[in-house]
């Protein structure tokens, strides 16, 4: 048996072997396939660079005006010398004060009257005695004028000898600047010397002498100042109505109350009000109840001014209607600030 098995391998081996020979090879397997490669996208092209801008020079600051000014104040064009102290004036330049003292004394009139009212808007008070000198030795009297003008915003006292002087001068004008800042100073030393203005023949000087006795407070002046109530002049009547209210001459209340009378201008009665009011009497409140709604300001204000000095509960209640009712935003706040006061003055509470 063993031998038979040996044979049969012996005559099938070579077959088996030729067949291992010949069979076909296994296919390799496939390898995965890459993915394509993804195209890259084309480079933006890089952006120029901007061109430099060429350097710009700065420009220059403007020209400091007060600084031309002052230099043209020393110009010898006296035009271009006015303009500059005008200007220096118009820009309050204090720095530039001592400049426009020195051109006070320029050979211009009108180089020395414009440098008199700058020095006056700088309130340049050292330039005080300068202005008095002008006052009552300049020779043009626009210089003079405006010496006058310009000592009443220096407030100084020591300017009214100069200013009483200058109630003489020969030009009507000078006059009067000096008859209001001589109220405007309130230097009692000139109350003889304006009094005796009452009797002018111009109705502004009249006017003003009563105004500047009226600042004065002259209790002295005052039955002068009565007189004047019958002036033809409806602003001499007018002015010295007021000037009796400053001084609270009760003397002239009677005819003061008088001049409440409906026949009277409006002008004349409400400031006729007003003066009585200011002696602490009533008797214009009804004139004052008259005119609050008055369309014109002044009128108003007057009125509103009356009610809030002398009123009663009454008139409180009446300012209380106007208040609720009024609908413009200007007069309710009159009326409120009316009202405000009045409460003050009767010591009540209001909503």
């Amino acid at each position: 048996m063993k031998m038979h098995s040996i044979l049969i391998t012996l005559i099938f081996a070579p077959a088996l072997l030729l067949s291992a020979q010949t069979a076909p090879a296994p296919a390799p397997k496939k390898a995965a396939a890459k993915p394509a490669a993804k195209k890259a996208a084309p480079k933006a092209a890089p952006k120029a660079a901007p061109k430099a801008e060429p350097a710009q020079e700065k420009a220059a600051p403007p020209p400091d005006p007060s600084i031309e000014a002052l230099a043209k104040i020393k110009s010898a064009d006296p035009l271009e010398r006015r303009q500059a102290a005008a200007k220096l004036g118009q820009l309050r330049h204090r720095a530039a004060a001592p400049a426009l003292v020195q051109a006070l004394s320029d050979e211009s009139p009108r180089v020395r009257q414009a440098a008199a009212d700058a020095l006056g808007l700088l309130t340049w008070r050292e330039a005080a005695p300068k202005l008095s000198e002008l006052l009552v030795k300049d020779p043009d009297a626009g210089v003079r004028q405006q010496a006058a003008i310009s000592l009443s915003y220096l407030v100084d006292p020591a300017s009214g000898p100069a200013l009483v002087k200058a109630l003489k001068d020969s030009e009507v004008s000078v006059r009067y600047a000096a008859l209001h800042t001589l109220g405007v100073l309130r230097y009692a030393p000139a109350e003889d010397d304006v009094k005796g203005l009452l009797s002018s023949k111009e109705a502004n000087m009249r006017r003003g002498a009563i105004a500047a006795l009226g600042q004065l407070q002259s209790a002295k002046s005052a039955p002068a100042i009565v007189s004047a109530l019958k002036d033809p002049d409806l602003y001499v009547k007018s002015e010295a109505i007021k000037a009796l209210g400053n001084i609270k001459h009760l003397p002239a209340s009677a005819e003061l109350a008088a001049l409440l009378d409906k026949a009277e201008p409006a002008q004349i009665r409400m400031e006729a009000a007003l003066a009585l009011a200011k002696m602490q009497k009533n008797d214009g409140l009804v004139t004052a109840f008259e005119f609050v709604k008055s369309p014109e300001l002044s009128l108003r204000s007057q009125a509103l001014t009356v009610i809030a000095s002398v009123g009663d509960a009454r008139s409180l209640s009446f300012i209380e209607e106007l208040y609720a009712a009024e609908q413009d935003p200007a007069r309710k706040a009159e009326l409120d600030f009316t009202r405000q006061r009045l409460a003050a003055l009767l010591n009540v509470k209001i909503k």
